[in-house]
């Protein structure tokens, strides 16, 4: 689905079409995780890419637009029940 056709500010748009949030995440992870030298197990994957994510929410920033997110949730929950993706739409918290 095109950015373009949600009807959102193109502030909220640019920020939705580009990868630096992920990026980041993937860093701050490697980061992290570099700091193991020997893993045991899947658990301690888990923990380390934990505390990867934990470690890169204290450099997040407001998300440019963020204003426009309740029109945005609302063009994607029109759009899954277009699809026919959702029987019955529910406000979300």
């Amino acid at each position: 689905m095109a950015v373009l056709t949600l009807g959102i500010s193109e502030r909220l748009r640019h920020s939705l079409a580009t990868t630096n949030a992920i990026e980041s995440v993937i860093g701050r992870t490697r980061h992290v995780k570099r700091n193991v030298k020997r893993w045991r197990g899947g658990q301690m994957v888990v923990r380390g890419v934990a505390a990867g994510l934990l470690e890169a929410v204290k450099g997040f920033r407001r998300l440019q637009g963020h204003a426009d997110m309740p029109k945005l949730v609302a063009a994607l929950r029109a759009r899954d029940q277009q699809l026919g993706l959702v029987e019955s739409v529910t406000q979300v918290a």
